[in-house]
C-alpha cells in the first residue's frame, strides 16, 4: 500500500512514472542496506575490482607477498571465478601449508570448480588442522559429496551434527537446500530451523541473516 502511495507522490511531483519507479527502487536499496539486509551490495563488485588491481601491482612488485596472495584468492573465491582463485591459493601453500583457511579456500575453490574430489580432500585437511575453519561452511560440501557419491547413513548423520553445532540461518539452509534432494523431510527440518535460529536471535544480529532466514521461508512455500 506504501509503495503505491510513494508512487504516486512522486509521479505526481516529477510528471514521469520511471523515474518514479526508479527513485523509489533508489531509496529502497538504501534503507535495505542500511536497516533490512535482503539485497545484495551492488556496490561491492566495483569496491573488489578495484582491490583486485590494488593487489596485482602489489604483488608484482613484490611476488613473495603470500598474504597479497590469499586476499586475491579471496576476492576471486568471492567473484566466483574459481580458476583463478585457486591459482593463487596455490601459491599461497609454499608458505602456508600449515594454514587451515587456505586449506579451506582452496578447497572451495576446487570443489566449486567441479574437481570435487580434490576440493573435498582440501576441506578436510582444513577441518583436520582446525575443525571450526569456515564457521561450518567446510560441511556443505562434504555433505554434497557425500550425497552424489556414497549417501551412507551414519556419515551423513555425523555431517548434520557437525552443521547443527554451528546453526547459522546460512549453513542451515543450504545445507537444508542440497539434502532436499535425498531427504525431503530432514531437508525441511533443517530450512525450519534456519527460520527459527534466526527469529531466537538478538534484533541487532538479525540484519545479517534475514537473507538466508526469507529464502529459507520461501523454499519452504514450495514443499
Amino acid at each position: 500500500m506504501r509503495f503505491f502511495l510513494y508512487y504516486f507522490i512522486f509521479r505526481f511531483f516529477l510528471g514521469n512514472p520511471l523515474l518514479a519507479l526508479l527513485i523509489i527502487f533508489f531509496l529502497y536499496l538504501i534503507i535495505d542496506r542500511q536497516f533490512i539486509g535482503l539485497f545484495p551490495d551492488f556496490l561491492k563488485p566495483f569496491k573488489r575490482s578495484s582491490r583486485i588491481k590494488a593487489l596485482k601491482e602489489l604483488v608484482k612488485l613484490n611476488p613473495a607477498n603470500v598474504d597479497g596472495y590469499r586476499e586475491l584468492g579471496q576476492l576471486h573465491l568471492e567473484g566466483k571465478k574459481y580458476t583463478q582463485a585457486v591459482e593463487y591459493f596455490e601459491k599461497c601453500l609454499v608458505k602456508m601449508d600449515e594454514y587451515a583457511d587456505i586449506h579451506f579456500y582452496l578447497g572451495k575453490g576446487l570443489y566449486l570448480m567441479g574437481q570435487k574430489e580434490e576440493g573435498y580432500r582440501e576441506l578436510f585437511k582444513a577441518l583436520s588442522i582446525n575443525p571450526k575453519i569456515g564457521y561450518g561452511e567446510p560441511y556443505i560440501y562434504l555433505l554434497d559429496y557425500q550425497l552424489d557419491t556414497n549417501p551412507l547413513p551414519e556419515k551423513i548423520n555425523e555431517f548434520l551434527k557437525k552443521i547443527e553445532q554451528f546453526g547459522t540461518p546460512e549453513i542451515l539452509y543450504k545445507c537444508g537446500s542440497i539434502l532436499l534432494k535425498q531427504d525431503s523431510i530432514k531437508g525441511r527440518e533443517l530450512l525450519q530451523e534456519a527460520v527459527s535460529n534466526y527469529k531466537a536471535m538478538p534484533r541487532n544480529f538479525r540484519k545479517i541473516h534475514r537473507r538466508w532466514a526469507f529464502l529459507a521461508r520461501f523454499k519452504l512455500l514450495g514443499r
